[in-house]
């Protein structure tokens, strides 16, 4: 007796259907963020932190969240609606980002000052606004802080609102160690 060869399996039973992937919610696809150095796994819960900072807001308003790592901190650039939210600059610590952009974003504030800045200098200080030049794209900007008269000087890691190129730019000591500065366009 010949035993006929096995027949290949095939498929009879309908196709499946194709679940698609969930689309974005319309407020997560108007928040764009964009993140630079921090690694992979970083990266998420910061994302992460930028959306929980825009929950509850308008899901049509367009934004833009642009994050620099510089050190233990973060430089933090919003574009959104509105001159007043036009380049607006700040540095936030990690374990404070959302908090930091929430009140940023907050709409009871009537300013554009920074959320690290104090509202006036201290007592014996005063407002330095230094003009530097981007190496990589030879753009100006502006980089604000506060100062004691007399104040020696150090460099301080500064990312460019224009091309994010991080470049080291003097500013007063006291603004540099405790990272409480902030660059804009000029």
């Amino acid at each position: 007796m010949r035993s006929s060869p096995p027949r290949p399996f095939l498929n009879t039973s309908p196709p499946r259907p194709v679940t698609p992937a969930p689309r974005p919610t319309a407020a997560q696809s108007r928040v764009k963020v964009l993140v630079a150095g921090a690694d992979k796994d970083a990266r998420a819960s910061v994302e992460a932190a930028v959306r929980q900072a825009f929950a509850g807001r308008d899901p049509s308003e367009p934004w833009t969240v642009s994050l620099v790592k510089l050190g233990a901190s973060w430089s933090v650039t919003l574009s959104g609606p509105g001159e007043r939210f036009r380049n607006l600059s700040f540095s936030a610590e990690h374990y404070g980002l959302a908090d930091a952009i929430r009140g940023a974003i907050a709409s009871e504030r009537s300013s554009s000052a920074p959320v690290s800045a104090a509202s006036a200098p201290g007592p014996g200080r005063s407002s330095i606004e230094d003009r530097h030049v981007c190496v990589k794209c030879q753009q100006t900007i502006v980089v604000r802080y506060e100062a004691e008269p007399d104040e020696p000087k150090e460099t301080a890691p500064v990312a460019c609102p224009h091309c994010w190129a991080v470049g080291h730019v003097p500013i007063g000591g006291w603004a540099a160690a405790g990272s409480d500065y902030v660059a804009t366009k000029a």
